[in-house]
């Protein structure tokens, strides 16, 4: 992956949302969505264009499809830990996102609960 491309994936909010959880754990696609509000078809999109890149890794388990940042990508672009660890931590809403996300973990939701609230 080049880093042009990196950029361009980085070059975009919502992507940098959805990294920024995923640089935390591996995330469903419904887990996703309800953390970050975000439609269903446009969390895909951006998904898929990632996924495409070849910065995250993507598997299914049953009817739920998971996906995790590329650890190739992070090892190959050190900048990028850089990003996640440090510069994302001067951003409010980012900030925000992450203490969801651990309030969430700390739930007793699951895929099929979150699937029903959406």
């Amino acid at each position: 992956m080049s880093v042009v491309e990196i950029i361009k994936i980085l070059s975009d909010t919502n992507r940098l949302r959805i990294l920024n959880l995923l640089y935390e754990r591996e995330l469903c696609v419904c887990e996703l969505e309800y953390l970050l509000g975000i439609s269903q078809s446009n969390l895909s999109k951006h998904l898929r264009l990632m996924s495409n890149a070849g910065f995250l890794d993507g598997r299914r388990e049953n009817k739920f499809a998971y996906y995790r940042i590329n650890n190739s990508v992070l090892m190959e672009h050190p900048f990028l830990k850089d990003i996640f660890e440090n510069e994302f931590k001067n951003e409010d809403f980012l900030m925000e996102e992450l203490n969801k996300l651990g309030t969430y973990h700390n739930s007793n939701l699951t895929c099929q609960n979150i699937t029903a609230l959406l």
